[in-house]
């Protein structure tokens, strides 16, 4: 299944940790915390819950991860996982939308140059 079939890309930690993507820095970790301990595999001694736990777990820390990381989130936000995944970062020079935007293009085509050309 893709993305586009799961419906927003940008939701989908939020839906995680079952909080809203407005949710504060408090309830982000409020949430991170309940569901930790619900997913720890430490928890579970059935191999196969075990893994069922630890594959939970390690989508909630990484949800975690990403949204109590302010530039992390606003990436997030705005492209999803495609804008975490391609190497995109806040800084100085980005710190506007547009301006987010415009780089993950261009980091978008220096991709595809990259790839070689199939004859």
């Amino acid at each position: 299944m893709t993305e586009e079939e799961d419906g927003p890309p940008n939701k989908e930690l939020y839906a995680l940790l079952h909080i809203s993507p407005e949710a504060s820095d408090e309830e982000i970790r409020k949430a991170y915390r309940q569901w930790a301990q619900i997913y720890h595999p430490d928890k579970y001694q059935a191999p196969h819950m075990k893994d069922i736990a630890t594959e939970n777990f390690q989508r909630i820390c990484e949800a975690y991860e990403i949204l109590c990381d302010e530039n992390k989130r606003q990436i997030y936000d705005i492209y999803g996982m495609e804008g975490l995944t391609s190497g995109l970062e806040l800084g100085p020079n980005l710190n506007k939308a547009q301006e987010i935007k415009e780089e993950l293009e261009r980091l978008k085509r220096r991709k595809e140059e990259e790839k070689p050309l199939h004859i």
